[in-house]
């Protein structure tokens, strides 16, 4: 029976591999409540927390339609804590990943939607929550819901632009992610080539090798100096990187090994944020849903999107097919490749130009990668080796 319990274990620690920082959380969590009761239970009173309830008007929430589950994943960049990763550059804190998780209990399966950070928006009214001052709805970066808000605004902001109902969320930051890759010993990867990114620290020889977790963060988060500069090829790195994550875990066999696990709990324990309402018990519940999930089970998507014509370091949604993709899911029904053949005509301007209502980043742009507007959807799993590095990697300018 313990055999069982720990493969099962081991089993739900790759199945919520997901393709942002914040994702690791749920992983670990979930391993936590399976095989560490007590431990996670003394842990879990640390952890920052926030009542959605108290913030976000029911009645203007989007209506849960069935049983599934969706999880918002934010990963920050608070880098008026983390200096090195650039803090000089700007004021507050952003979201730098954001992913939404569905999980659908009646077909055993995952889906992850990714949305870039440089997405321009219709951001909602959010108010004053936390120290945040809050904000008027404008037309701008869906990035800066979390320097309006907090984790609130964010749910608030993917609520009103999918209309999917949100569940939990969880929000990790830089430090976070780098403590939870040393915690395991770092993990191995093979990189196709030299890579080189002086703003976000990295400085890696091609071929296979075991990052720590300052390389492990420098990968996920270089973008300017690599391809074409976009964040649609830094997301794709971020799964693969999660996909080896995972594979680290496995071959670790870490459920079994108690020190390491609770060097891995400590690490998320530090550094996360979570809604009020996802508790031990939730977690639970979320274990046994996913026990039955095989890792083919679960898709990785990125919002279908333009270039934005108003600014070519900036990227507006294929609106069509964004709203086939959230319609499908807020439905819990499977992603038909059928909806998602015709890409439509790219739009000429987008519907309103961005208006500045928060501190300006003040990094250079980047160049971000033209796409046809289609729906991506891709195998996290890939060996970079033999696949390469995915989308935006390779410079076509």
């Amino acid at each position: 029976m313990a055999e069982r319990t720990q493969r099962k274990g081991r089993a739900r620690v790759i199945r919520l591999v997901l393709a942002t920082f914040a994702a690791c959380l749920v992983l670990v969590l979930l391993a936590a409540a399976s095989i560490a009761y007590s431990y996670y239970r003394d842990l879990r009173d640390e952890v920052a927390q926030h009542d959605l309830g108290s913030v976000l008007d029911e009645s203007e929430r989007p209506e849960k339609l069935n049983e599934a589950i969706t999880i918002l994943l934010i990963g920050s960049d608070d880098r008026a804590e983390n200096e090195e990763y650039g803090g000089h550059y700007m004021e507050g804190e952003r979201s730098d990943s954001l992913m939404l998780v569905h999980i659908s209990p009646d077909r055993d399966e995952v889906t992850a939607i990714n949305f870039p950070r440089d997405s321009l928006v219709q951001l909602p009214e959010c108010g004053p929550y936390a120290g945040h001052d809050g904000t008027d709805g404008y037309y701008g970066m869906i990035n800066a819901a979390l320097f309006h808000g907090g984790p609130p605004c964010v749910v608030r902001t993917i609520e009103s632009l999918t209309d999917i109902h949100i569940d939990h969320f969880a929000h990790m930051d830089f430090s976070g992610f780098r403590d939870m890759v040393d915690a395991v010993g770092g993990v191995e990867m093979c990189v196709p080539e030299p890579m080189q990114d002086e703003r976000a620290h990295l400085d890696l020889e091609a071929g296979d090798q075991r990052l720590d977790g300052e390389q492990a963060l420098a990968f996920v988060r270089a973008r300017y100096e690599i391809g074409d500069g976009g964040d649609i090829g830094r997301i794709d790195r971020q799964q693969m990187f999660l996909a080896a994550f995972a594979s680290e875990v496995l071959d670790d066999d870490l459920l079994v090994q108690p020190n390491q696990l609770r060097a891995l709990l400590d690490s998320v324990m530090e550094h996360v944020t979570t809604d009020t309402e996802l508790t031990l018990t939730t977690m639970l519940s979320l274990g046994s849903t996913l026990s039955d999930v095989e890792l083919d089970d679960i898709s990785f998507y990125t919002v279908p999107w333009w270039q934005a014509p108003s600014d070519p370091n900036r990227v507006i949604w294929n609106e069509d097919l964004a709203a086939a993709l959230f319609e499908s899911v807020a439905q819990d029904d499977p992603i038909d490749p059928e909806l998602f053949i015709e890409s439509g005509e790219e739009p000429d301007e987008p519907t309103d130009s961005p208006t500045a209502e928060y501190p300006a980043e003040e990094e250079e742009p980047s160049q971000a990668a033209t796409a046809p507007g289609d729906l991506d959807r891709r195998d996290a799993t890939a060996n970079p080796c033999e696949e390469g590095l995915g989308s935006g990697t390779e410079a076509e300018w």
